[in-house]
């Protein structure tokens, strides 16, 4: 009862703070993704394969004739239908097969299109941290451009040399580059998620860094996401798969049977009767269930490690993500306390700062920006890790 009670206070919690940002563009490319669309038909077929040969055997019908000799008053005709069929119980184990494979075939799907979204989302997080970046980068080329122009303007009245009026310029071109490839890297970015959406544009969506708290108890969220984990679930289904295996070979390896009809003329007499027929089980299937129990046992430990596997994937991510929360609170008072494009702006008007020295404690404040953001999408990274299983 506990447990259970810990389960709904986590369910409750995931449902207050997930917030998933990128829920739209994901439904979308979920609707519009060509491979998607391929592997549902693909699925369909599949489906159909699976109840296909789960029936009765067709039946035989045999015509014979025999020449007699100069001693046979005529010649001999037969006609028969024969139909033969396993024992009864292989055609149960059959339909409940298929249906199990029908479950395989969706999981499997499951599987392609969470690859697939996993892949958008990796793109929509790398597009937000590129579109954060964009915006300080805007600010920085203004800024330099400011500064580049000022000094413009002091060359031209003789009040400073060249060098100082070739730093800002260099200065602002390197903010300009760098803004550059910025917009290159979001045009990337937006093709390959219309590549994802079937070529069409997302230029109609909004996104931003999903917002999520950190279960409080790992142990109890891990047991209710892992049922979203299609890997898993296809591995326990091939388990369940070759255990229902077990039973149909077992099915198999009882006898069979066969009857039929059978109409006989040989002059003018005709014979009507019957034939029945069933098959010994002696060697054909010898072993062929004791060789499906080991493979199930086989699944079965593919099947624990898996899960194991997953859990230690996912603990990693977060514990990482609980490391990166507390380097991003301190990256985040330092800059917005500090202020230091601010006082470096003020001690460089008083002239208490060089050019050089200015330009250098700018550098140096851009680069705790630049690791911010970084720092920000390592997390967002691996929070992303943890919320795509919640859906």
């Amino acid at each position: 009862m506990k447990k259970l009670l810990l389960i709904i206070a986590s369910l409750a919690v995931l449902q207050l703070h997930a917030q998933d940002s990128f829920a739209p563009i994901l439904q979308s490319i979920e609707e519009n993704n060509s491979t998607l669309k391929a592997l549902r038909e693909q699925t369909n077929a599949i489906k159909i394969e699976n109840h296909t040969g789960i029936n009765l055997a067709n039946p035989e019908v045999e015509y014979g004739k025999q020449w007699g000799n100069k001693n046979a008053e005529s010649d001999k005709y037969d006609v028969s239908i024969k139909q033969s069929f396993d024992f009864p119980t292989a055609y149960r184990h059959k339909k409940q097969l298929a249906r199990q494979m029908d479950k395989h075939a969706d999981l499997q799907y499951s599987k392609q299109k969470r690859d697939i979204l996993t892949e958008a989302r990796s793109l929509c997080l790398q597009l937000v941290y590129q579109e954060e970046l964009n915006r300080v980068l805007t600010e920085r080329v203004a800024y330099a451009k400011e500064l580049s122009d000022g000094y413009e303007k002091l060359f031209a009245k003789g009040d400073i040399d060249v060098i100082e009026r070739n730093r800002t310029r260099l200065s602002r071109l390197n903010m300009e580059k760098s803004k550059e490839m910025n917009d290159v890297s979001i045009n990337t970015l937006r093709q390959e998620l219309q590549r994802l959406n079937g070529g069409i544009p997302i230029d109609g969506f909004v996104i931003s860094y999903p917002k999520y708290s950190l279960p409080a108890d790992f142990d109890v969220w891990f047991d209710q996401i892992k049922l979203n984990n299609p890997t898993l679930s296809i591995a326990t289904q091939e388990v369940d798969n070759s255990r229902k295996m077990e039973e149909l070979k077992r099915s198999l390896n009882l006898p069979k049977f066969s009857a039929g009809y059978v109409n006989s003329y040989e002059g003018r007499g005709r014979f009507n009767g019957f034939t029945v027929g069933v098959s010994i089980p002696l060697w054909a299937g010898k072993n062929t269930v004791k060789a499906q129990k080991a493979q199930t046992q086989a699944l079965q430990y593919q099947s624990d490690d898996s899960e194991l596997q997953f859990r230690n994937a996912i603990y990693s991510q977060y514990d990482k993500a609980k490391r990166l929360c507390g380097i991003l609170t301190e990256y985040k008072e330092t800059l917005d306390n500090s202020n230091d494009r601010q006082l470096l702006q003020k001690a460089f008007e008083k002239g208490q700062l060089s050019l050089i020295s200015f330009l250098q404690e700018l550098s140096a404040y851009y680069a705790t920006e630049d690791l911010y953001l970084q720092a920000d999408l390592d997390y967002q990274i691996a929070i992303d890790k943890l919320l795509q299983w919640e859906n």
